[in-house]
């Protein structure tokens, strides 16, 4: 059968719901308002458009004085999105990468705000919600998180599933064998990259993932970590203590993880001691720092409290003092856990702190940062 635009085919995300009765046929995006029917026949006759089926086919099939209603009814399918030519359901024309990203980017930052938002919203509401969204439409609270959660946890898999063949492209443009030893990984690279390290963040890093999957190489691979300024982006302690796993796992025993993170403390003792050029100093080396910015709300962000849910990674969770930072690589699994300086590693490998802006962030004499190295036991 000839493709053209009068073949049509259900487009990807139409959805078709029951209520009390009555057959709703709509798209997850379209602006339109549901096609509605109670006529359990007619959903029979549009199931054929599962599969490529032309227009003029499928009128034929029925009778000569339904087809002008069936017509319509294909019309406004059409308008919804519901149904679409099955020469553009393939896949869809590249976009420019940036552009994609961007777009990506957008979404996601109103997802995120959105499901906050609506979780609030129903912990106002209690069970009100519950019972009038069911009275009034068929599907309450429960059920629409319920599906929510079936297509996050559904593109999740499909996620998962191209993760593999993804980052072995990576490696082999970057001429990286997954069985390599004696790595030096530079975790968290933003857009600072070492000579000689594998620099790897989110994209478009030169080997880009998510920071908390499994890293693309094998049990005690590396003999040098170096992680500058990504833990106070990670929740404490489940997604740090994740990522301090990954990395103890892929150390090689008697391998150095170099962590470097915003120093609290020092921050602290600028509060309590009102040192306001202390924090005016932050616009002076980040010149999108607010300008308004009280004492507080200038160390609480930093520290990572209140982080707003549409910055996604790029917001602070968490502080760490060499206390707290001593405890978290103690737990997990890390021996020999020193206090360090900027640039001042023992091993000659781990002295890459001028790579990071961050780290070599400096208030007088003084560096913003606090520097830790530990070591694999072994």
């Amino acid at each position: 059968m000839a493709v053209d635009a009068d073949t049509l085919i259900f487009a990807p995300d139409t959805l078709v719901r029951f209520r009390r009765g009555r057959i709703l046929i709509h798209t997850t995006s379209s602006t339109l308002a549901a096609f509605e029917t109670a006529n359990t026949m007619l959903l029979g006759w549009l199931g054929q458009f599962a599969a490529a089926t032309s227009l003029d086919a499928a009128l034929a099939q029925l009778p000569p004085a339904d087809r002008a209603a069936g017509a319509q009814i294909l019309d406004y399918l059409r308008r919804s999105g519901a149904l679409i030519s099955a020469a553009a359901a393939g896949p869809t024309p590249a976009l420019d990468e940036q552009e994609i990203q961007h777009r990506s980017r957008n979404h996601l930052r109103l997802l995120a705000r959105s499901f906050y938002d609506v979780a609030c919203d129903l912990h106002g509401f209690g069970p009100y919600a519950e019972r009038e969204l069911a009275g009034r439409s068929g599907i309450g609270v429960e059920r629409r998180l319920m599906a929510l959660l079936a297509g996050v946890d559904g593109l999740r898999q499909e996620l998962g599933a191209l993760r593999e063949a993804y980052l072995g492209q990576q490696l082999a443009r970057l001429g990286v064998d997954s069985g390599a030893r004696e790595l030096k990984l530079h975790l968290g690279c933003g857009r600072s990259y070492i000579p000689g390290w594998i620099n790897v963040d989110v994209y478009p890093a030169p080997l880009a993932m998510n920071m908390l999957w499994r890293t693309p190489f094998a049990p005690q691979s590396a003999r040098f970590v170096f992680a500058s300024h990504v833990l106070e982006h990670l929740f404490y302690p489940r997604d740090v203590s994740a990522f301090l796993g990954e990395v103890l796992r892929v150390l090689s025993p008697g391998g150095v993880v170099r962590v470097v993170v915003p120093d609290i403390e020092r921050c602290i003792e600028a509060y309590t001691g009102n040192d306001r050029s202390f924090f005016a100093s932050r616009r002076e080396t980040w010149s999108w720092w607010p300008e308004n910015a009280t004492r507080l709300e200038d160390f609480l962000a930093y520290a990572g409290a209140g982080a707003e849910p549409a910055y996604l990674f790029e917001s602070h969770k968490y502080g760490y003092d060499l206390e707290t930072l001593t405890k978290v690589l103690s737990e997990a699994g890390f021996v020999a856990i020193e206090r360090s300086t900027h640039m001042g590693s023992p091993h000659e490998a781990l002295r890459v702190d001028e790579f990071s802006a961050v780290a070599s962030a400096k208030y007088g004499e003084r560096h913003y940062s606090l520097f830790v190295e530990a070591r694999k036991p072994g």
